[in-house]
């Protein structure tokens, strides 16, 4: 086994005092994106016990009037996918064309999608409890 040599040991040190900073520093001003240079907050909170848990969902409607829900099986889109890009989806409904796509591409011989929309459902609670109401809401909506 050999030793360290000094310059060895220092370039150990300041690479760990250079984590340690980047660390540091992420852990008060820094987000989930420049993991794992800060905490992984996405699981660290929880929700306020009086306002609705907000879930998203995208859902297709093809020519024969049927809705249903597009997922990783039937269109190979996951919801975090979709959650990830959910501003640019509500800015360009255009862009879920490319899960109008998708649907068609793994469904061959199925009723096209004349829309394709991205839903949240609010599920609302009284006292961190779910009351039973739940409220859904279109927040981008495509058709062809």
């Amino acid at each position: 086994m050999e030793r360290l040599n000094t310059r060895g040991k220092a370039a150990r040190m300041v690479a760990a005092a250079v984590v340690a900073a980047l660390t540091l520093a992420g852990t008060f001003w820094a987000d989930d994106s420049v993991f794992p240079f800060a905490p992984f907050r996405m699981f660290a909170t929880a929700d306020k016990p009086n306002e609705p848990v907000l879930v998203l969902r995208t859902d297709g409607i093809d020519t024969t009037g049927k809705k249903f829900e597009l997922d990783e099986q039937n269109a190979g889109v996951r919801r975090a996918e979709i959650e990830a890009q959910i501003e640019r989806f509500k800015a360009d409904p255009g862009l879920l064309q490319s899960v109008r796509e998708a649907y068609a591409a793994r469904n061959p011989g199925r009723p096209p999608l004349v829309e394709v929309d991205i839903v949240e459902v609010q599920h609302h609670l009284h006292n961190a409890q779910p009351t039973g109401e739940i409220t859904e809401v279109v927040l981008a909506r495509y058709r062809p």
